[in-house]
């Protein structure tokens, strides 16, 4: 795809991979950029971007975008649905409103999203949205987060074939990406390792999208790991251990 005079929705785009990648779409000709984020005043300052602030957790809040940015770009060739958020922690105390908020935001969201893209646009549209390489290989501490990110893989994995013919769907699969992401999770949260900078992550979107890629993985290292997994599991259920007992410290050094 041809990314020159395109218009572009992104949400989660005041920090980490939104940010980058709002950055990385400003090189190309005549783009406008529809940037939405809780808070907009870190939002890139540009005459091609309209920043606006919004809850992507609830439903009306979202075809109100989707209307909003219509109405000023004349159109959507591009959405990337990119807000999202985790938890980071050993899951002690039963709680629906948590579990709730989190699906909420990271899985209705963009299936929500782009369902009513699929019924109601006329023009075709690409949709992009960020998983998780987590999705993939689920953390301890990141249980509620990981499910989230394996929910958006395996919809957008079947709706891609359910969907309208003219529409398409791109899926980043990110592995722990360098961002403010980590300070949200929780306190003292620890980086999995490997980690990648979000201007890595944008750049390969950016790739993606020229070569009409279906799915994105920035990290070599993790596509090598999906390979080896499929042959030689016990590395990755090590890697996992690893992180388990990175949760049971923390939570110890807290109890302390």
């Amino acid at each position: 795809m041809d990314i020159n005079n395109k218009r572009i929705i992104i949400t989660g785009a005041s920090s980490g991979i939104g940010r980058e990648t709002v950055l990385q779409f400003l090189k190309f000709h005549n783009v406008k950029i529809f940037a939405v984020d809780l808070n907009k005043e870190q939002i890139p300052k540009n005459e091609s971007i309209l920043p606006y602030e919004m809850d992507i957790s609830n439903p009306k809040n979202i075809e109100m975008m989707i209307d909003t940015a219509r109405n000023w770009m004349g159109g959507i060739d591009i959405f990337f649905a990119n807000a999202g958020f985790a938890y980071y922690e050993k899951i002690s105390t039963p709680s629906w409103e948590r579990i709730s908020k989190i699906f909420e935001t990271n899985v209705y969201s963009p299936i929500y999203t782009l369902t009513v893209l699929n019924a109601k646009q006329v023009e075709p549209v690409l949709f992009i949205t960020t998983a998780s390489a987590m999705s993939h290989l689920p953390l301890p501490g990141y249980a509620l987060y990981s499910s989230t990110k394996a929910s958006v893989h395996s919809f957008m994995e079947a709706f891609r074939y359910e969907m309208n013919a003219r529409n398409r769907i791109m899926v980043v699969y990110p592995i722990a990406t360098r961002t403010k992401f980590f300070d949200t999770a929780g306190n003292q949260v620890p980086v999995p390792f490997p980690s990648q900078s979000s201007e890595t992550v944008a750049r390969k979107i950016i790739s993606g999208i020229k070569w009409n890629k279906k799915r994105v993985y920035p990290s070599m290292i993790f596509s090598i790991m999906q390979v080896l997994d499929r042959f030689l599991f016990v590395p990755l259920r090590i890697y996992q251990w690893i992180e388990a007992g990175k949760l049971k410290n923390l939570s110890a050094s807290k109890e302390n």
